[in-house]
């Protein structure tokens, strides 16, 4: 017996509990079924029914699913497809992705019931935190920015499969130097480093389109040539790459890892905008964290001196420092250098 069952006396009301067990009348037939939440009818009935007493318990509060059960199923198999691909990836020089096309597509399509873009990424990252999860994350936000970015259905397509295999590579580096808590030797991180060339022979051996390929090669690249593996500079680097290299870093800092805590939405946006002067590209940059910012609206958050408010208006030339209505008063974070939104308390 649970302990939060108990009887309860059909001559008592009280709100908030449901039966705990059937109740059956003489004969054996069904009156109730257990689940049920009682009123006050209800009881009046079962006191005529000559039933003097019930098996009760506290009604549980109604919790909405945060992912709907399509995208949850969609998202199962893409990222089991995901996983099977970093498997082969282990063994082999190349990879069967020729159900790629159809099994992110599908996920893809189950993904667009949710309008909220923001809402989808930081709801999927619930499902899990690893590199499959990582994965699928960053080919959504890739593909998200060629959208806006007004890119072509194909090219879109092309960012889906590109940002989903950037870290393809990772596969064929030690996982005990991958999955390190602490800094890594300069040994190690050169060992990391190799991922990109790993990714990129892996992509071209397995007949994808060389720009998808080459995101897995360039992605860690940077406009002010500090990147590897090239060092590449500015227009050296593809348009595939600078949009992934946006969704990758915005992904990779608002995730956990094994070495620190997962970053606020807002934190992370507004460190992409200063790291757009020099390393990544300013453009995209601006257009992701506008259009990112824009689902900001109607947030509650918190800030770093405690004080939690509504996001009411999200400025365009500063999209991370909103407007927000507090308890007491409207709060302009323009005005309030010092202030900075801690974390997201619901979406």
């Amino acid at each position: 017996m649970s302990t939060n069952e108990r009887i309860l006396q059909t001559t008592e009301w009280q709100s908030e509990l449901v039966l705990a067990r059937d109740i059956l009348n003489e004969r054996g037939h069904l009156v109730l079924p257990r689940g049920t939440a009682l009123t006050t009818p209800q009881l009046n009935r079962l006191k005529q029914l000559g039933i003097s007493e019930v098996w009760v318990r506290e009604k549980e509060p109604f919790v909405p699913p945060l992912i709907s059960e399509a995208i949850g199923e969609t998202y199962e198999v893409a990222a089991l497809f995901v996983e099977d691909l970093f498997a082969q990836a282990s063994v082999a020089k190349q990879l069967d992705i020729s159900l790629a096309p159809e099994v992110l597509s599908r996920f893809l399509d189950a993904c667009q019931e949710e309008t909220n873009f923001l809402k989808l990424i930081r709801n999927l990252r619930t499902l899990d935190e690893y590199t499959f999860q990582h994965s699928l994350g960053v080919g959504l936000l890739s593909m998200k920015i060629g959208e806006w970015l007004s890119l072509s259905k194909e090219e879109c397509d092309d960012l889906l499969l590109a940002g989903t295999l950037h870290d393809i590579g990772k596969s064929q580096v030690r996982q005990d130097v991958l999955q390190k808590p602490g800094r890594l030797s300069p040994e190690e991180y050169e060992h990391i480093k190799k991922h990109t060339k790993y990714g990129y022979k892996l992509l071209r051996n397995s007949g994808v389109k060389e720009t998808v390929a080459q995101t897995a090669l360039n992605h860690h690249e940077r406009l002010d040539g500090s990147g590897y593996p090239r060092g590449l500079e500015q227009a050296e680097i593809d348009l595939y790459s600078r949009i992934v290299s946006v969704a990758d870093v915005f992904s990779a800092m608002t995730s956990r890892r094994v070495y620190r805590d997962a970053a606020s939405y807002y934190r992370v946006l507004d460190e992409l905008e200063s790291s757009s002067y020099g390393a990544l590209d300013p453009l995209i940059v601006r257009v992701f964290v506008q259009r990112m910012a824009s689902f900001f609206v109607g947030n509650i958050v918190e800030l770093n001196n405690g004080v939690s408010g509504k996001v009411v208006l999200i400025p365009q030339d500063r999209p991370t420092r909103p407007l927000l209505r507090t308890e007491e008063d409207y709060l302009d974070l323009q005005k309030h250098t010092d202030l900075f939104i801690e974390k997201v308390l619901e979406v």
